[in-house]
């Protein structure tokens, strides 16, 4: 039977609120293990296929994660949030029973397309907390699910290369596979469904425009990166996803029943959200980027004067402070959010992420600068989401919540595209040394310092947004209080 978080005339204990946050969020831990785990494998899914387009074991995940988001969201606004998310997980299951089964390097990639369908898990987890948590409590609820971002950002690289060195990669995805299995059943028997329901069509054609419009997009930044910004197939790309994108927006304005309001997206509260949220995920991205690069390089390699000659296994031993300080600084963020504004945690994010890029340029080479800057970074990364969650909710009437959080989830991943695509184009040109026996790429400083400073920009944009909007500068509410251009969601037995 469902736990029961919103009894009649009383208020549900503590801990059954934080037995049902705690199983949501190991639930929603699949996102980050389904990238992190599979990274370290992809150098021994090259050598058993044989092939050098391992590149698409991430990529076609984002992709085919883009391209569904919104019906996702949209049917989960529609036929419960709770029920859309056990399909999902199920699919998640087929996908990976597939990729530890197949031989064929086609196959594999058709697997991690079906596991892409959990890209945006997180995101519908926030808007499921927001319908079945008391109201007062999903503000720090939110901020708390950031909690699992930051354990599996610590635990999946080890358990991932645990797993390889001992079973090879497909127990990567054997585990995926039984871990969702083992939470699916207690997920149904424990989780309400959510109440609100949303009984209106489907806009197909914008579910159409909007998902492959990002995935296009990402295809193009990927080919402007490979084959040059002036190619045909990165200008075509990019051209066909922003025509795609534009057609997005216009049918919005039209559409008799719209995929999201337009007042709510064109609006002061979502549409500036979304802006100074992508900025700030750009430095969290080109950080991201760089710094494996910068660490592992031999100390002094081809003379630059950088680098601390890392392994794999040192590198996450030494930026483990991100992981766990995020873990800490989420349910805080949400605390923070609850009494002061969501607006002013997002600040500190940019603030934090601003610290971290100007750490990270000094070229840290010794464990300690490097756990300062991992810990400012995780300060940054548990404010950003928790301030991101909180913001979009208070942007949403119910009705909206659940395709307005895939929308949310599909900004922050177009922008996490932008940060490391770009940062590596700027990181390529520096490059001063590339081993013949390894192919291993030694960079110039300078393609740290740069890629730093424009990581900056691009952030600092980013928190002269959040300074100006209006939006979240009051207390977290958990959830916009009256519907903004739409009717009223539908409430519906659970």
């Amino acid at each position: 039977m469902a736990l029961d978080l919103n009894p009649p005339g009383g208020t549900a204990p503590k801990r059954r609120l934080f037995a049902a946050l705690a199983l949501i969020i190991l639930f929603s831990e699949i996102a980050t293990f389904e990238i992190l785990m599979v990274l370290p494998a992809i150098p021994h899914i090259a050598a058993d296929f044989q092939t050098t387009q391992t590149a698409w074991v991430v990529g076609i995940l984002t992709l085919s994660g883009a391209a569904v988001m919104p019906l996702i969201g949209k049917a989960a606004d529609r036929y419960g949030k709770k029920r859309i998310i056990l399909l999902l997980g199920g699919a998640f299951i087929a996908g990976s029973v597939l990729c530890a089964l197949t031989d064929s390097f086609a196959l594999l990639l058709l697997g991690r397309a079906v596991q892409g369908v959990m890209v945006g898990i997180v995101g519908l987890s926030y808007s499921l907390v927001r319908d079945i948590m008391p109201r007062s409590f999903v503000p720090i609820a939110l901020g708390t699910v950031v909690t699992g971002i930051g354990m599996s950002a610590v635990a999946g690289p080890f358990i991932g290369g645990l797993l390889i060195d001992g079973t090879g990669y497909r127990g990567v995805f054997w585990f995926m596979a039984v871990y969702l299995g083992l939470l699916i059943p207690l997920y149904a028997l424990l989780i309400p469904e959510s109440p609100v329901r949303v009984d209106r069509p489907i806009d197909y054609l914008g579910t159409l425009l909007l998902g492959p419009a990002v995935g296009v997009l990402m295809i193009g930044l990927s080919r402007g990166s490979s084959t040059g910004w002036t190619s045909a197939p990165a200008i075509g790309f990019l051209t066909a996803g922003v025509l795609m994108l534009a057609a997005f927006l216009q049918r919005q304005r039209t559409a008799r029943h719209p995929l999201i309001a337009p007042k709510v997206l064109f609006g002061p509260r979502f549409g500036p959200t979304l802006l100074a949220v992508g900025c700030v995920s750009y430095m969290m991205n080109a950080h991201s980027v760089i710094v494996p690069t910068m660490l592992q390089t031999p100390a002094g390699a081809a003379g630059t004067g950088y680098g601390a000659g890392l392994t794999a296994t040192e590198f996450a031993l030494w930026t483990a402070p991100l992981g766990l300080v995020s873990m800490c600084a989420g349910p805080l963020g949400g605390l923070l959010a609850k009494r002061i504004g969501a607006r002013q945690v997002l600040i500190a994010a940019a603030v934090a992420f601003l610290a971290t890029l100007y750490l990270g340029a000094r070229l840290p080479a010794v464990q300690w600068q490097v756990g300062v800057m991992s810990a400012a970074a995780g300060l940054a990364v548990g404010c950003l989401h928790s301030g991101n969650a909180n913001l979009v909710q208070d942007a949403l009437p119910a009705s909206l919540s659940g395709v307005g959080n895939t929308v949310g989830a599909m900004n922050s991943l177009l922008a996490a595209s932008m940060g490391s695509t770009l940062t590596g184009v700027v990181m390529a040109d520096h490059v001063v040394a590339t081993d013949p026996g390894t192919h291993q790429v030694v960079h110039a400083a300078s393609a740290f310092t740069d890629a730093y400073l424009y990581a900056a920009i691009v952030g600092t944009a980013g928190l002269a947004v959040a300074l100006l909007m209006k939006h979240g500068r009051r207390p977290a509410q958990g959830g916009l209080a009256e519907p903004e251009g739409t009717a009223p969601a539908a409430a519906v037995p659970s």
